[in-house]
């Protein structure tokens, strides 16, 4: 690396430490907003992504982990129509978590196999590609990852059928983030949710839910 690109690196990682509880402010920075290219037009969030992530950096405030005592679940949920940008969202948040808390660990399913990888999974591909921190994973069809620390600072894609709820079980980051995010939340049933519940108990932990 040479001393540019360590500086640019530094840089970096200052503006997103920065991020740690301010969610809205990680969007802003660390995608091209207004740049050539897909977002060429668009100077940013919507006005109720804007409310959502303005919420959540309240709560992580509220809460004031120490990375040490477990402090309460933040527990969000959003309703709404069809084709408003639920999965941009989702992205978005689990791009912040990501890059802003080493060593979480996520889950992410909805409420089909074909939601969750054409749309909701799909939608975090496309976001960290475009995001600044991009590089400091790598992505693939069924795990998101730092490649320094595979088995520790991961998110995954998972079926919310009935059987596969032990896949939701046993993830725990009692220094860092466990987070679950559920797309198409309705119809996801009950027992993943209870099961999801174990992950939810130490460090900073947070729970997602979209709906229509």
């Amino acid at each position: 690396m040479s001393t540019t690109q360590a500086s640019a690196e530094s840089a970096l990682m200052d503006i997103v430490e920065s991020c740690y509880a301010d969610p809205l402010r990680f969007v802003m920075a660390c995608y091209p907003w207004g740049e050539p290219g897909p977002l060429e037009k668009h100077p940013g969030p919507d006005e109720w992504q804007r409310d959502f992530l303005t919420r959540l950096g309240a709560h992580v405030k509220q809460r004031k982990f120490s990375g040490q005592a477990a402090v309460l679940p933040i527990r969000m949920a959003a309703s709404s129509g069809h084709g408003i940008g639920k999965s941009v969202l989702v992205a978005w948040v689990v791009n912040w978590i990501m890059s802003t808390r080493p060593h979480c660990q996520g889950t992410i399913t909805a409420n089909t196999f074909t939601q969750l990888e054409t749309k909701t999974w799909a939608a975090i591909q496309r976001w960290t590609k475009l995001c600044l921190t991009g590089h400091w994973f790598t992505v693939t069809s069924n795990r998101m990852y730092h490649p320094a620390h595979k088995e520790s600072w991961f998110c995954a894609p998972q079926s919310c059928r009935e059987e596969n709820s032990e896949a939701f079980a046993g993830q725990h980051a009692a220094d860092s983030t466990s987070f679950y995010v559920f797309d198409e939340d309705s119809a996801v049933p009950d027992n993943i949710h209870e099961v999801a519940e174990g992950g939810l108990t130490d460090g900073e932990p947070m729970e997602f839910r979209f709906g229509n």
